[in-house]
């Protein structure tokens, strides 16, 4: 596998940077449009905050039905 090529991750980063650019964290729905720096801050950071409906599922809801079956099923 290639996943160690560096042509491979500067692919990958091209295609995510232009997908993340246009997400309304890279500022594309301001009038100036995204700026290179907005794109790269998107591009490692895609999530907007933390709140309930953006962040780890886990943190704000707790486990999910899988999990919930699977320790009961090793529950006395």
């Amino acid at each position: 596998m290639h996943t160690k090529n560096r042509a491979f991750r500067r692919h990958h980063m091209k295609r995510l940077k232009t997908k993340r650019g246009r997400y309304n964290n890279a500022a594309y729905s301001w009038p100036e449009g995204a700026t290179i720096v907005n794109i790269g801050k998107a591009y490692h950071t895609p999530c907007l905050c933390s709140c309930w409906m953006c962040g780890h599922q886990r943190f704000h809801h707790g486990m999910n039905m899988q999990e919930v079956r699977a320790r009961a099923r090793y529950q006395d």
